[in-house]
């Protein structure tokens, strides 16, 4: 009896369960799905202009500038200073890359900070810039 038993257990095991990898799967998921909405809310709260005209632009290096309602920039979430635009367009520009300097002002903050992150950028040789727009909703 012993010995009949003992062949039965030696056989070759030929399916696989997926189970545990489809519960890893979800798992992993689950934490990304959370772990994605906590960075996506850590950008700066600005109200954009409308336009009909609104696009996307693509394939080159784009520098994010962000300008807050009480008039400071923020490049990639960072709040910087007018000198430190400058430095960062120059490390831009060594890159070689086309640098474009995408500005996005809150619609209440002043016409002249957009004007002191324009000229900081064309300084350091940057010259192509874009303003992100929300376009209108109809």
């Amino acid at each position: 009896m012993a010995g009949i038993l003992k062949q039965q257990d030696e056989e070759i095991m030929t399916d696989i369960n997926i189970t545990p990898f489809v519960d890893i799967v979800l798992v992993l998921l689950v934490i990304f799905m959370v772990t994605a909405t906590i960075i996506v809310q850590r950008g700066l709260k600005i109200e954009l202009p409308e336009a009909a005209t609104a696009e996307q632009l693509r394939d080159q290096l784009t520098l994010n500038v962000f300008i807050t309602p009480d008039g400071s920039f923020a490049l990639n979430g960072a709040i910087l200073t007018e000198a430190q635009l400058l430095e960062k367009g120059m490390e831009a520009k060594a890159t070689g890359k086309k640098t474009v300097v995408m500005i996005s002002a809150d619609k209440h903050s002043e016409y002249n900070s957009v004007v002191k992150v324009m000229d900081a950028f064309r300084r350091s040789g940057i010259t192509e810039f874009a303003l992100q727009l929300e376009p209108i909703k109809n």
